[in-house]
């Protein structure tokens, strides 16, 4: 059974029913309309006559014509009291020539016959615009919006008329229908469907594992303290992370007590309930250290016990909570994939079905990842390659989409990066991506691997990697396992745009995967990436937030380490480009710049620098902004 807390909100769920439910029965009633009455571009097109003298009637006389229901009586109106078009026109006047065209035209109009119905619906919402123009003081024909067009409908009523015979024939209706009710009973099939598979997606699979080691756990306990205020600051941080009995609204920090900490630390460093862990060797006693630690650094005090009306935030383990989507959605995402691929060919890429279609059993990075999925073997990843026309360029450029509708959103960058003049390799995420068919995949450390083989089979020793938003996660893990200042590093360059790679274990959690939409861009990343099923699965099934990495700029390469410095720690190269959006909504990006100034050592003046401020800019709104289009578009140029 799903709990209450799992179906989704009121307005969400009826705008799915809306979509897969009243839309076909509309098209249904518009079909049937078609069919026993008229078609309604018919009635335009043949209606224009009327339209053309009921532009020019008086208003009063008109109304109460049709106030007589008669259709005779209406059209014998109109013959009487037409006004004739051009009005006020001197003879020499610039457009009196088309004018007495359209006024000869207007005039072979009234020839024609009126429709049986006339109070048909398009005619009455004509009628009703009419009446909108009267009363706005339009008198003039010539001076009402779209009247020239309306006129030169007419020419071509006589091509229209074959084709709106064959669309309101007895047996393209009954086809149409059949398809209509087809799609109608698809729907309904699919919404069952839908909640089945999100119960069955509610069991926790446990292949999420927490941080390995012991000195892996206190090398990412001791970088997240140290990117945390003290006092009132971490009380807000740590508020973030705990609900009061799921009403999505914070838990004070003195209503959170010593031993929910103990239930939110358990997951964070180990993935698994308290229950478990502590039953493993010295767990209770790392965890008391830890709150010990963190009592006396950040200078607070949790009172003792469990508050059982506190819950904490637990990716792995929360329920999956997801909205229903209608089949024509996953359709018309189907479609704009098709179309996105088919254009990518035509710019001449090559899509590549897996990473291992060129290298032999025996390579060596092959064991590396079967070392790194004991548990699961996941599936390769697709990707697509496009080579430079210029074979002395052997520095690829590798981008990494982000959550929503894959490579498609950003179909418009891809098409500007073909005009750089070096290679690119795009790499497809599907299981975050709306894809219909829910499939497996892997971890970012194991789209490492998968990376180093697409570089090695098409002979590139090293590439610059872009990514957007969850591509960043992906970038993080190449940098983590290929630091710059590794010898062997396959890093040459790094542009992160809206990136989630840095301070994740702040709000990102709860602003993704938790937050009720209060904002239009908050109800678009609501409704197109964290209520998708398939997304709200990876979320809640396979992300580790313990993927980000806490870096150091390639000009701090050579100071002292910082306390237990790990692989969590990368120095970045010294082509690195940060793009931040000042009002993004899924972390504090002025927090963000602050660490990335002060902490790792990036240097952000001007636009020509590492780190960048695009002021005024939500989630990925650069796509749609020229200027930084344009300067993240320059620096995959220079990186």
């Amino acid at each position: 059974m799903i709990d209450d807390h799992l179906v989704t909100r009121t307005g969400v769920r009826s705008l799915a029913w809306i979509i897969s439910g009243i839309v076909p029965l509309g098209s249904s009633y518009f079909c049937y309309m078609l069919a026993y009455k008229e078609s309604p571009v018919n009635t335009l097109i043949s209606q224009i006559p009327f339209m053309l003298q009921l532009l020019q009637a008086n208003a009063s006389s008109v109304l109460s014509a049709l106030d007589n229901s008669s259709s005779n009586s209406l059209h014998q109106y109109f013959l009487v009291n037409s006004i004739p078009v051009i009005n006020n026109l001197s003879p020499g006047s610039p457009s009196s020539t088309s004018t007495a065209v359209a006024a000869a035209t207007a005039t072979s109009f009234f020839s024609v016959e009126p429709p049986v119905t006339i109070l048909s619906p398009v005619l009455s919402m004509f009628v009703s615009l009419v009446r909108s123009f009267k009363s706005r003081g339009y008198n003039n024909m010539e001076v009402i919006p779209g009247f020239r067009f309306l006129v030169a409908l007419e020419p071509l009523k006589q091509h229209l008329d074959p084709v709106l015979r064959f669309l309101s024939s007895y047996q393209t209706l009954a086809w149409t229908l059949t398809v209509l009710h087809l799609w109608l009973a698809a729907e309904l099939v699919f919404f069952i469907l839908f909640w089945k598979k999100l119960a069955r997606l509610q069991s926790v699979d446990r292949i999420v594992k927490g941080v390995g080691s012991k000195a892996k756990r206190k090398e990412l306990f001791q970088r997240c303290l140290e990117t945390v205020e003290e006092g009132d600051g971490f009380k807000r941080w740590i508020e973030v992370w705990f609900d009061t009995g799921r009403t999505k609204q914070l838990a004070r920090f003195e209503d959170i007590g010593r031993e929910n900490m103990i239930q939110w630390l358990a997951w964070a460093f180990w993935a698994a309930p308290v229950e478990e862990v502590v039953e493993l060797p010295f767990a209770i006693a790392e965890l008391n250290q830890m709150l010990d630690t963190i009592e006396e650094d950040k200078k607070v005090k949790f009172t003792e016990g469990f508050n059982s009306n506190v819950e904490c935030i637990r990716l792995c383990l929360d329920p999956v909570v997801a909205s229903h989507r209608p089949l024509v959605y996953y359709g018309f995402v189907w479609l704009a994939s098709f179309a996105a691929g088919l254009l990518l060919r035509i710019l001449g890429f090559t899509r590549y079905e897996n990473t291992t279609h060129q290298i032999q059993l025996s390579d060596k990075s092959l064991p590396d990842i079967k070392s790194a999925q004991s548990t699961h073997t996941p599936p390769d990843i697709a990707y697509w390659y496009k080579p430079c026309v210029d074979p002395a360029i052997k520095t690829p450029l590798v981008f990494v989409h982000g959550i929503g509708l894959g490579l498609v959103p950003y179909i418009h960058l891809i098409v500007a990066m073909t005009s750089i003049s070096r290679p690119l390799i795009l790499i497809e995420l599907p299981y975050v991506a709306s894809c219909l068919v829910q499939t497996d995949c892997m971890t970012p450390d194991e789209t490492y691997f998968a990376i180093e083989r697409i570089l090695k089979t098409h002979k590139h020793p090293k590439a610059t990697f872009m990514g957007h938003s969850f591509g960043t996660m992906i970038c993080a893990a190449v940098c983590r396992a290929s630091p710059a200042t590794s010898p062997n590093s396959i890093v040459d360059g790094l542009i992160l745009a809206d990136p989630i790679c840095f301070l994740t274990h702040h709000s990102l959690a709860r602003n993704f995967a938790y937050r009720a939409p209060a904002t239009a861009t908050q109800l678009v990343i609501d409704l197109f990436a964290a209520r998708e099923i398939g997304t709200s699965w990876y979320i809640m099934r396979r992300f580790c937030w313990n993927q980000c990495m806490f870096p150091i700029a390639w000009t701090r390469r050579h100071q002292e380490p910082l306390p237990l410095q790990g692989n969590l720690s990368p120095v970045l190269p010294q082509k690195t480009r940060v793009f931040l959006s000042r009002n993004d909504t899924l972390l504090d990006m002025t927090k963000v710049a602050a660490y990335l100034r002060t902490q790792v050592g990036l240097e952000g003046k001007d636009d020509e620098d590492q780190l960048v401020m695009m002021e005024g800019m939500d989630h990925a709104q650069f796509l749609l902004r020229a200027k930084w289009f344009s300067k993240i578009l320059k620096a995959a140029r220079e990186c």
